[in-house]
């Protein structure tokens, strides 16, 4: 094999180790700020960031010369040795996050943590060592190769990278095949540079393997993301059909119907009425699917209103309502509020023989957010059991789902028997309209 000249591989180091920087700061400027708030996003994130120090300190060193002795070269190299076992060791933390968040029943112990940062910093600290001659006042030349302690910080990394392969291939089904193969990419790579390194001839194959790994890993977070998109929004869509679906069920359509068929014959102007607001109704039930954006409360209350005016043609005197709205100009979900209005009708004072009251009552809160309050003084549930309230009459728990995911809002339902329900919608104010 062709040897090469220190020049060459000078020039060779500082080429692939600026390029790999490069790719690194890149990544890091584009990666989403919102990520970081994830455990396991934030160690990926710190990973790289310690990467394209310890690799900027490299090249600094290549650049500067690495025959030098000056304490430039020492600082950059030593930072250069920390940093790379900081990165082990962060790997080790990464993968024990993502076990630990795809299988919840049967965690890692703590142990296997405190056992990576132990073999990182004696690692590093021999590393460190090897830079110096016994005295630890001079860099030593090592022209016939590194000395022994660089070896033996060298096991070091062996040791990191066997831990990391045991608990990949002992929780592949947990992490499943594609996060576990962009995974072990990581182990194998650095593993493949690392016997490799020896017979290369001065050339860095460690840094630039743990670039690899990042690409593969970052690749794989973006194709999960995709994943995650298409699937939410599946939900998100299959969620609306099924609101949909249950505000027109049969028996409230032949209600309606029969209501209006009945009113033809005693008072017709009030039929007419009452087919005006059934077509708008049903207008914007319809709209309501297709729309994909938070719509304004007054869009909300409109809906209401419609829908208890063609309950109250139904239930008559027994139905009463009341408004008592402050505030309207605020965003929420679609048709998050109308379940709750369906649920005190039908449930609350559909099911009492006197009839009873729903009050609909919207405040601007201090922190300028905005709170949403349901209540009726109808028969009441058990508030231990959400599924009192009718499977079929709107998801509750997707719609706490969707309060919390497009508006960050929550939504909360007190109850007793015979004594009504209340529940009330709190929006954060970054939902509010501008």
């Amino acid at each position: 094999m062709m040897e090469l000249s220190p020049l060459t591989v000078r020039a060779i180091n500082i080429a692939v180790l600026s390029f790999c920087s490069l790719i690194l700061l890149v990544i890091l400027m584009s990666y989403p700020r919102f990520k970081l708030k994830n455990r396991a996003s934030g160690i990926f994130y710190a990973k790289m960031l310690v990467s394209a120090c310890m690799i900027i300190c490299y090249d600094v060193s290549f650049i500067h010369g690495p025959e030098k002795t000056d304490a430039l070269n020492v600082i950059m190299r030593s930072l250069a040795y920390v940093g790379i076992y900081a990165v082990y060791v962060l790997y080790i933390f990464y993968i024990v996050e993502m076990i630990n968040r795809s299988n919840r029943n049967k965690k890692i112990p703590e142990t296997v943590a405190y056992v990576a940062v132990s073999v990182g910093v004696v690692g590093a600290l021999l590393w460190i060592l090897s830079l110096f001659s016994p005295t630890l006042s001079e860099i030593s030349s090592h022209q016939n190769g590194f000395s022994g302690t660089f070896f033996i910080g060298h096991i070091g990394g062996i040791i990191l990278i066997l831990m990391s392969l045991v608990l990949l291939i002992k929780n592949r089904r947990a992490l499943g095949y594609r996060e576990t193969m962009a995974l072990l990419s990581m182990p194998i790579l650095m593993g493949i540079a690392t016997i490799c390194e020896p017979i290369a001839q001065g050339i860095e194959l460690r840094y630039p393997a743990a670039v690899v790994e990042f690409l593969i890993v970052y690749t794989q977070h973006h194709m999960e993301l995709e994943v995650r998109h298409e699937r939410e929004a599946a939900k998100e869509l299959q969620s609306r059909l099924s609101i949909t679906a249950g505000r027109m069920k049969s028996h409230f359509l032949y209600n309606v119907l029969t209501t209006i068929y009945y009113l033809c014959e005693t008072d017709p102007e009030e039929a007419q009425r009452a087919v005006k607001i059934f077509s708008d109704y049903m207008k914007s039930t319809l709209e309501a699917v297709e729309k994909q954006e938070l719509v304004k409360f007054s869009w909300e209350l409109e809906e209401i209103k419609n829908y208890l005016m063609l309950e109250k043609i139904r239930f008559g005197e027994k139905l009463n309502v009341e408004y008592d709205i402050e505030y309207e100009d605020f965003l929420i979900p679609p048709l998050t509020v109308q379940p709750l209005v369906e649920n005190a009708v039908i449930h609350g004072i559909g099911s009492k023989v006197e009839g009873g009251t729903i009050k609909i009552t919207s405040r601007k809160l201090s922190d300028d957010g905005a709170q949403i309050r349901v209540r009726d003084d109808g028969v009441g549930f058990d508030i231990k059991s959400i599924s009192g309230m009718d499977p079929d009459e709107g998801d509750i728990p997707n719609l706490m789902d969707r309060l919390l995911m497009e508006v960050g809002g929550e939504l909360t339902i007190t109850s007793s028997p015979d004594k009504g329900t209340t529940s009330i919608i709190t929006i954060r104010p970054n939902a509010m309209a501008k």
